[in-house]
């Protein structure tokens, strides 16, 4: 009971000191980046980098017309400033804003082709696992031919906040068609440590210049749009080559990131008459040490369904879907074989293959680990074994088709 009094005060001080956020700030007196633009800057030391922030209009993004929105203004406005590093460069961007920047909410990171080639990605990423502010969930994408500060300045139609727009299309791509892997920003920092890296490219179709205007989210059909593409093979951080089309879905392969896709296949005379709509895929790689060389098993497993026909045939039978499934399986080993083909020729381990390797054997991969990537991975024998199966044929057996 003596002790009484002082648990009481010790109460009190705690609900008085300890209430609130003390770093709290309000809403309106901050600006939301929504997204970041990397891009070179120049030759000089000084403009090593020009960095460009998307910051949301928040009036126009929450008020309709005629309820505090403004139908006229853009939901969205850029900043660009250069800098010798990113950090120099945001906090020249800062007096070109009202308010302060808001970084937590950053959605998307883009990097311009120009200095993914030159001067590479190595050093971009440090100032993020810095500052307090970021949060490395956020994916990063590669901008093919065009700058980020083009990107980041294209209206988007059916959804106002263009990062927003640009990060749907790459969950969607990754969901319904597999080509494209959303890789975050703590992914790349982990590859970059490694021996090879790849990022999802992102595409502007069309002028940027009048991507820039309302008018392009004013139209049915817009002048510039925005979609993902392409596969982007690095080197010691450096873009090498882009993948598209079936070696870029071998590496999702590969990576056992493909969820769903859909598989053209031959049926009788014609030619990709069959579309199958994969459902699942697992792709396991084993190491075993040869001769003191590794060689590599890959084994996936893939299950679809049939989604269209073309031709008359009869899918009822057993030896109709046995012949699809062989087929499946020969076109997945060789979408695989190219994406390892393309990276070999590149001498870029995308597929983390020395990891593989590191925990077969650590002693041998501590002798041929500065060789890897030059000398042993490109000559390293890769086998692919392909099981394929065919689950459903849908609410029809036999074709109208005859």
């Amino acid at each position: 009971m003596i002790h009484k009094p002082f648990i009481i005060l010790f109460m009190f001080l705690s609900t008085v000191l300890l209430s609130g956020c003390w770093d709290s700030a309000e809403l309106k007196d901050l600006d939301l980046v929504s997204a970041i633009g990397i891009d070179e800057g120049g030759d000089k030391v000084e403009n090593r980098y020009r960095v460009t922030v998307q910051i949301i209009n928040e009036a126009q993004i929450a008020g309709a017309p005629g309820q505090g929105g403004t139908s006229d203004a853009a939901p969205v406005t850029s900043f660009s400033a250069t800098g010798s590093t990113v950090a120099e460069a945001l906090r020249k961007i800062a007096p070109k804003s009202p308010q302060e920047l808001f970084f937590p909410h950053v959605q998307l990171m883009v990097i311009g082709e120009e200095l993914a080639r030159k001067k590479g990605i190595q050093d971009l990423f440090d100032w993020i696992e810095r500052d307090s502010q970021f949060r490395t969930l956020f994916p990063i994408l590669v901008v093919r031919n065009h700058t980020a500060k083009d990107l980041l300045q294209i209206l988007t139609p059916l959804e106002k906040v263009p990062s927003v727009k640009i990060v749907g299309g790459l969950e969607s791509n990754k969901k319904i068609w597999g080509e494209y892997a959303s890789t975050r920003a703590d992914q790349v920092i982990q590859q970059l440590g490694g021996e090879g890296t790849n990022l999802t490219g992102v595409q502007i179709t069309g002028d940027p210049k009048k991507g820039n205007q309302i008018t392009n989210v004013q139209q049915i059909s817009p002048k510039t749009t925005v979609e993902i593409r392409g596969l982007a093979i690095f080197k010691k951080g450096k873009l090498k080559k882009w993948l598209d089309e079936d070696a870029a879905r071998g590496t999702t392969w590969i990576n056992n990131e493909l969820t769903k896709t859909i598989l053209n296949l031959n049926c009788e005379k014609k030619k990709k008459g069959i579309a199958v709509d994969m459902t699942r895929s697992k792709t396991k790689i084993k190491a075993e040490i040869k001769n003191k060389k590794p060689v590599f098993y890959l084994t996936v497993r893939s299950e679809g369904d049939i989604s269209e026909v073309h031709c008359p045939i009869d899918l009822s039978k057993h030896k109709a879907i046995e012949k699809l499934e062989k087929q499946m399986e020969k076109e997945i080993k060789e979408e695989i074989m190219i994406a390892v083909a393309a990276a070999k020729e590149q001498k870029s381990d995308i597929f983390r293959f020395g990891e593989t390797v590191n925990r077969e054997d650590p002693k041998l991969w501590k002798k041929i680990k500065k060789k890897w990537d030059d000398e042993i991975f490109p000559e390293a024998e890769v086998n692919v074994d392909v099981k394929a199966f065919i689950r459903r044929s849908g609410l029809r057996t036999k074709s109208y088709i005859k």
